[in-house]
């Protein structure tokens, strides 16, 4: 039951998240309310706003007094504020402006209520394994919420008005306020930071020469970008190659469902060999399944499908194993200097995880805009080379370039535990 007090907000967070990220820009472009290049670019130039939010919001975090709660504060102040920006984005903005005003809020919202989330997984245990539990738990909860998103609007309303989608998004609203209030009077916050003398610029001090830290940060930036751009184009894939438009929402579920399926076989697998070792076996496998995509037509609907499931259970190991070596690296960074900010490291790879999503449509929408690539209901009007490059290519090959980043990153379980055992001593 702990585990699912602790995960359970990641499943209403899915929903807005993939709303925000898979469906709304290209729902917007499809609307003709803003073009294509111009969306791409007010969502990049959002995202770079929240960026500044993370270091502060990850001090702060970890300066926050213990008796009020040190990361359950800011969950109780900041679901309320994102939820009511969340409904007015789904009111869908009229102009750029207004897309960048709510836009920017809800990043911010989002970044203070996701960076002490995960901070205070990482500090519910302090066991090599445990850590992949919690973050595991987490991400499945996350990938049922992706699959809700995609089928209970389906299932709740048919035809829907207006005034339908409304009532639902308050419904929405007030069971992810439930959520949050169950987390935050079900599971305990009482760890404690060590900060003695630490200030937010010598936060960046965690960027150490060589560090391992350094080449986890890197690869999961590469590895990000290389998952965003197929979630970023994944409508347009559907309707503009495989042209069955039909399918975006059962083809998605088939995906998410997949990761979240595989998340117990990556915590046997990190077990086994270790994390690193399961991770960069996963995106291997990926990058060169992810070539296929250039043989799909629309005519290939069988082979896309096939893709979509293996890559699914591949994406797997990217929600649960990264977050779990950072968790790693917080007692490793303990160890060496004597303070514990698990606030700032988690607020690192926060800004790190948006910048991908940033690049990701930011790049995507721009290129497509340049190529003339405009949403119009005639797919055999449009010249989709360039999409089908950024789709599968693109992405096969950084993830290569994560793998390469990562050689020599070494951190075995009995290596963690050592370091335990020392901090307790």
């Amino acid at each position: 039951m702990k585990y699912i007090n602790y995960g359970l907000l990641s499943f209403p967070a899915a929903i807005s998240l993939l709303l925000m990220q898979v469906y709304i820009p290209p729902f917007i472009a499809e609307q003709g309310i803003l073009s294509i290049t111009i969306i791409g670019l007010v969502f990049f130039a959002a995202r770079l706003v929240d960026t500044v939010s993370d270091p502060l919001i990850g001090y702060l975090s970890d300066k926050t007094p213990l008796k009020t709660g040190k990361r359950r504060i800011w969950i109780l102040v900041s679901v309320p504020l994102f939820l009511i920006v969340f409904y007015l984005i789904i009111l869908l903005p009229k102009s750029e402006y207004h897309l960048l005003l709510l836009a920017s809020l809800w990043y911010i919202l989002g970044t203070a209520i996701i960076i002490p989330y995960y901070t205070w997984g990482s500090e519910l245990s302090s066991n090599y394994n445990d850590y992949t539990k919690w973050t595991s738990v987490r991400v499945v909860f996350g990938l049922v919420g992706s699959i809700a998103a995609l089928i209970l609007p389906v299932l709740v309303l048919d035809n829907p008005s207006t005034v339908d989608i409304l009532e639902f998004t308050l419904c929405f609203i007030a069971f992810s306020f439930l959520v949050a209030i169950l987390l935050i009077l079900k599971v305990p916050d009482n760890a404690v930071v060590k900060h003695d003398g630490f200030s937010i610029i010598t936060a960046f001090s965690i960027f150490k020469k060589e560090s391992l830290f350094n080449k986890l940060i890197l690869s999961h930036f590469f590895n990000g970008i290389a998952n965003a751009l197929p979630a970023t184009l994944f409508v347009f894939f559907v309707t503009y190659v495989l042209k069955r438009s039909e399918l975006v929402g059962p083809l998605l579920v088939l995906y998410f469902l997949c990761a979240a399926l595989s998340a117990p076989l990556w915590i046997k697998l990190s077990q086994k060999w270790s994390k690193e070792a399961a991770w960069k076996f996963a995106m291997t496998l990926a990058s060169i399944v992810f070539l296929g995509v250039l043989l799909v037509d629309e005519s290939a609907l069988v082979l896309f499908i096939s893709i979509t499931i293996f890559t699914g259970f591949m994406a797997g190991a990217d929600l649960c194993l990264p977050s779990a070596m950072l968790a790693d690296l917080i007692d490793v960074d303990e160890y060496e200097t004597g303070n514990r900010r698990p606030g700032i490291y988690f607020a690192i790879w926060g800004t790190v995880s948006k910048l991908t999503l940033a690049f990701a449509i930011g790049i995507s929408f721009l290129i497509l805009g340049l190529q003339m690539f405009e949403p119009n209901g005639q797919s055999e009007l449009v010249d989709v080379t360039v999409l089908t490059l950024l789709y599968a290519l693109l992405p096969a090959a950084l993830k290569l370039v994560s793998i390469v980043i990562m050689r020599g990153y070494e951190l075995s379980s009995d290596a963690h535990q050592n370091i335990i055992s020392n901090l307790e001593k």
